[in-house]
């Protein structure tokens, strides 16, 4: 149990032995009295453990330290918002439903002194809450995320799209298909855009997908093409491929959607690919070479490419192989 006097570290160490090694009761009196100390770094790791071992009866002492560290010493108490993001996402972790804790730190920001300027360290506790409301079941949770949707900082823009994929997905496509006709200076938010439609919505999203494919700028192609990929829903297989026979010789979009075809680790995919290499003009032959080598690390594959590069014998591809596919 923690003890007056010791410096944080070994306090720090004293927590983790007693969750670690005492019975359930000493660790949840351990993390009882964790939760009242003044070190913040101290708080935030008890907090972690709550969540770890989904304490529920830690919920009061856990809201009881939250509000300690959101007074006017906020900054002071609390530096890099350490206590409060582990206590939120504590709470998210044991099911707290509290919808009004959650909407009240949803637009909650905290300057830090950083290179002569300042940094908001709260970022990732107004994303937790974005969380934690939706799970909530606030009826009101959509409109209450539109703001965070056009928050200064992207990551919590990021982390709006985030917690839309957990909403009615008809809501969720409506909100989500606005912010891509937006556009977003930051690739990551149109990335997160296009991962997050798919994941809210699943195959109803992939005509709308597949349409900035070809249309839209470089960004929205990019994000659109990997979404499809790394969403791995069998249905996007096929137009995939459609769209890849569709281009043209040097066609510039041919790696991209080459990579899209890779990330979806189907053997259909994997074989459409490795027949490209095979058979195609050596700018497209290269370019599958180079979307498969995510996956060099397969022997049986390996020896696969390395075979059809042999019997190939163009330099364009040689170099690719002895890059991507050696061992």
């Amino acid at each position: 149990m923690p003890r007056k006097g010791l410096r944080t570290e070994e306090k720090l160490e004293r927590l983790r032995e007693c969750v670690e090694l005492g019975s359930e009761a000493q660790a949840l009196d351990c993390l009882r009295d964790a939760l009242t100390e003044r070190s913040n770094f101290l708080v935030a790791k008890a907090a972690k453990f709550a969540g770890e071992k989904l304490a529920y009866e830690l919920i009061p002492e856990l809201r009881a330290a939250f509000e300690r560290f959101t007074g006017d010493d906020a900054q002071e108490a609390d530096k890099t918002c350490a206590a409060k993001r582990a206590i939120a996402r504590a709470l998210y972790e044991l099911d707290f439903d509290d919808a009004a804790f959650y909407r009240r730190f949803l637009d909650y920001r905290q300057p830090e002194p950083a290179f002569g300027s300042s940094l908001d360290s709260a970022v990732e506790l107004r994303c937790i809450c974005a969380l934690g409301l939706v799970a909530s079941g606030d009826p009101n949770a959509v409109l209450e995320l539109l703001p965070l949707l056009n928050d200064a900082e992207w990551q919590a823009r990021v982390g709006s799209l985030k917690a839309l994929e957990l909403v009615n997905p008809v809501h969720a496509q409506i909100v989500i298909r606005q912010k891509i006709f937006q556009g977003d200076e930051e690739p990551e938010v149109i990335a997160q855009c296009f991962s997050s439609l798919l994941k809210a919505a699943g195959e109803d999203a992939l005509p709308f997908t597949l349409e900035w494919l070809s249309g839209g700028d470089r960004a929205r192609q990019e994000a659109a093409a990997l979404a499809l990929g790394e969403s791995r829903l069998e249905a996007a297989l096929q137009p995939l491929i459609e769209v890849c026979d569709s281009l043209s010789p040097l066609d510039p979009r041919t790696r991209l959607l080459f990579q899209a075809l890779a990330l979806q680790r189907r053997e259909r995919a994997t074989q459409y690919l490795l027949e490209t290499i095979a058979n195609a003009p050596a700018f497209r032959a290269v370019r599958a070479a180079e979307a498969l080598s995510i996956y060099s690390y397969n022997e049986q594959l390996r020896d696969q490419v390395n075979a059809i590069a042999a019997e190939r014998k163009l330099k364009s591809l040689d170099d690719v192989i002895a890059a991507h596919w050696q061992e």
